[in-house]
């Protein structure tokens, strides 16, 4: 059994040429799924691409199951076939209830990347994207055995992908948001954000308050968004109403408020009002969506510290959401033999160029894995890259030897898969060098909404 770990392309390459040894690839049916939202596509072949069922439509529900699978025993019947591969392009989420179902049914589905069928249509010279041409792309990738993984995310893996993916979600609506807000702000009182000073003939901007989207800023922006609600109310009364709420405004601050309430040009309260009235709707949009980001942040801290993702918060410069994500998009290491299999899960392992018998470079990463993986590593590596001091290190020789930072960011990440991959396998914390580094300090700054010693309880209990 040589053969097996030899394969060109490893462990994946050995599973499925093992598939196929000593079978007569004319009985081998390649079953290629293009998933959408309402209409599912499928195309139904023989190895050597010999259409057996043309591309026909089927809906996401038990009449399209049991169409596709009738379909498919049919031609399992018709030419007698000893094996099948079943594959589908990773499309948002639509692809995954198609592979719930069909594993119910027996048949193991491999997902593709869209990227791969992508590159597929172009090496035919095709840059046309029909569902058909998607089919025969997905086809030949099953052929060539260019798919991902044969499973979707279940139990807590799923929980937490569901959970950060929601949160990232909201913060990019809220994002989003915060533009809409200082541009209304333009419209009304534009100093509010920052006001100009001449100093030696050098302009300097200065904020009335310190972060713009604070309690205290953010009071004023939904209750006093105009410069002549602030010098209504004046002085005195401006700050009774600061110690009734509670909000911690200093005296000078109060003073500075009003004084570029005196000083601002702005156009008349009438004017904007339109604008007042989408500033109000806008504040209130945003505390719905910092409420429910807190929630959210909330249960992925409650639902990580029930996983062996936990461990990964020993690290300096990984938080509970970093953590949470990270774990959650690498699924399951128990699938993987090496990390080197999870970099190229996550398409950040880089293309080796070489020709002619040259020593050969690296050239980009692949970008042939779990975008959302691909994107946490490189969140990682840069965290790592600015917070942790056992690592920066090799960030910044990375640096030193002319990497980009980004590139620099991807390498860190992807030594810190590896380093995630010992840590979760034995299931050790991290092993910093530091003086006065503690695994009990690195943790408890860390937990928002949960006690140290509840995080240590349930540590011991595992």
């Amino acid at each position: 059994m040589g053969y097996y770990f030899n394969n060109i392309q490893g462990k994946k390459g050995s599973q499925f040429s093992s598939q196929l040894r000593g079978v007569n690839l004319e009985k081998v049916l390649i079953v290629a799924i293009d998933a959408a939202k309402y209409f599912q596509k499928a195309l139904i072949c023989n190895y050597f691409g010999d259409v057996l069922e043309k591309p026909f439509f089927f809906g996401l529900d038990q009449l399209g199951i049991d169409l596709i699978c009738s379909k498919i025993e049919r031609s399992q019947k018709e030419i007698e076939a000893e094996r099948i591969f079943v594959g589908i392009e990773a499309t948002g989420h639509y692809y995954e209830d198609i592979v719930r179902e069909l594993g119910k049914r027996g048949y193991k589905v491999t997902i593709i990347n869209a990227a791969t069928t992508y590159e597929e249509r172009s090496s035919a010279l095709n840059w046309s994207k029909t569902d058909d041409l998607d089919l025969y792309a997905i086809a030949h990738a099953l052929i060539q055995n260019k798919g991902m993984e044969n499973k979707l995310p279940e139990g807590h893996y799923r929980k937490l992908m569901t959970l950060t993916r929601a949160r990232r979600s909201e913060v990019r609506k809220r994002a989003l948001l915060r533009v809409h807000i200082r541009t209304l702000m333009d419209h009304i009182w534009r100093d509010f954000q920052g006001y100009i000073e001449v100093e030696n003939n050098k302009p300097k901007k200065k904020l009335i308050f310190s972060d713009f989207w604070g309690q205290s800023s953010l009071f004023f922006l939904e209750f006093y968004p105009h410069p002549s609600d602030v010098l209504e109310l004046g002085i005195e009364k401006l700050t009774s109403i600061i110690k009734e709420k509670k909000l911690r405004i200093r005296t000078s601050t109060i003073q500075t408020l009003y004084q570029v309430a005196q000083t601002s040009i702005v156009k008349e309260k009438e004017e904007v009002s339109v604008e007042l009235l989408l500033l109000s709707m806008a504040i209130q949009d945003l505390k719905r969506l910092s409420e429910n980001i807190k929630t959210l942040e909330k249960e992925i801290e409650t639902a990580l510290l029930q996983t062996d993702g936990r461990l990964l918060l020993t690290v300096p410069g990984i938080g509970v959401i970093t953590a949470a994500e990270f774990y959650s998009e690498l699924g399951d290491i128990s699938n993987y033999e090496n990390a080197g299999q999870l970099i190229k899960k996550a398409g950040t392992n880089p293309i080796i160029i070489q020709s002619g018998g040259t020593s050969g470079f690296y050239g980009k990463i692949s970008k042939q894995g779990n975008k959302n993986l691909r994107f946490i590593v490189y969140t990682v590596g840069k965290c790592l890259a600015q917070h942790n001091k056992d690592l920066r290190p090799y960030y910044l020789k990375l640096k030193e030897r002319g990497k980009h930072a980004r590139k620099a960011y991807i390498a860190l990440g992807n030594k810190f898969i590896r380093i995630a991959f010992s840590m979760l396998t034995h299931k050790k914390p991290f092993d910093s060098k530091q003086n006065g580094y503690s695994i009990f300090e690195e943790i408890k700054k860390k937990l928002n909404f949960t006690k140290i010693n509840t995080y240590l309880n349930i540590a011991l209990a595992a």
